[in-house]
């Protein structure tokens, strides 16, 4: 993912370099995930390039282990701290100045209630999260494909075939596509032939962008494609 010294390490020119291309590639899901908090478009805008400023200038990245889970998974994380911290920090003077209060005895039971929603509303979040993070590679590699179809003629072809490549319900029948395109089933499916295996590269040269540097290249795909599975 980043270039190597001469000894064949990563120097730190080149981690943060890839790091910031990283903290680019994560700004959708994880802007994404900023709104679905609740917070208005220009707070999540503020609170994101405020969390990657953070996140390169104090390297937290440096923290990441491989062992304990994924770069994706250790960003989000990173995220979550940093926006308690901020409200932590933004709310304390609010809250009495850091004074305690206590919490009646009956009070218990409807907070534990919110607790345990907040739970579960948490858990969706993180599901968009992973989800948007798919889409997001799916489309630039789709995108990315799209461009190597230039001309009236070959995108023509790849508007007809794209279904077939992204995959999904209710795809028309390749004959009915050879058919809008004038063309031999046989030669249709040459064609798609070609572009499916196009599409796997460009979409693991995507995975392989957006992860860590520890992380595993088929392991992500595999991941990918369950989230996709599970979202159609």
């Amino acid at each position: 993912m980043a270039a190597c010294n001469a000894d064949g390490d990563l120097d730190s020119a080149n981690i943060e370099a890839a790091v910031a291309q990283l903290c680019r590639d994560y700004w959708p899901p994880l802007y994404s995930f900023v709104r679905r908090r609740g917070f208005s478009p220009a707070d999540a805008q503020d609170l994101v390039q405020g969390f990657f400023t953070h996140f390169l200038q104090d390297k937290i990245y440096a923290q990441a282990d491989s062992a304990r889970g994924k770069f994706r998974t250790f960003l989000l994380a990173s995220l979550k701290n940093y926006i308690v911290d901020i409200w932590h920090r933004e709310n304390t003077q609010k809250r009495g100045g850091g004074h305690e209060f206590v919490v009646l005895d009956e009070e218990i039971g409807a907070v534990e209630k919110l607790y345990q929603d907040e739970t579960v509303v948490i858990l969706e979040e993180e599901r968009h999260y992973e989800r948007r993070w798919a889409t997001t590679l799916v489309t630039r590699a789709l995108e990315r494909l799209r461009a190597d179809f230039s001309g009236e003629s070959k995108a023509k072809i790849f508007e007809e075939l794209k279904p077939f490549v992204a995959g999904g319900t209710r795809l028309p029948r390749q004959e009915e596509s050879a058919e809008r395109l004038a063309m031999p089933i046989d030669t249709l499916r040459s064609h798609l032939s070609r572009m499916r295996a196009r599409y796997r590269a460009l979409l693991r040269e995507e995975v392989a962008r957006t992860i860590g540097f520890a992380d595993d290249v088929d392991e992500e795909l595999h991941h990918l494609s369950q989230i996709l599975i599970t979202a159609s």
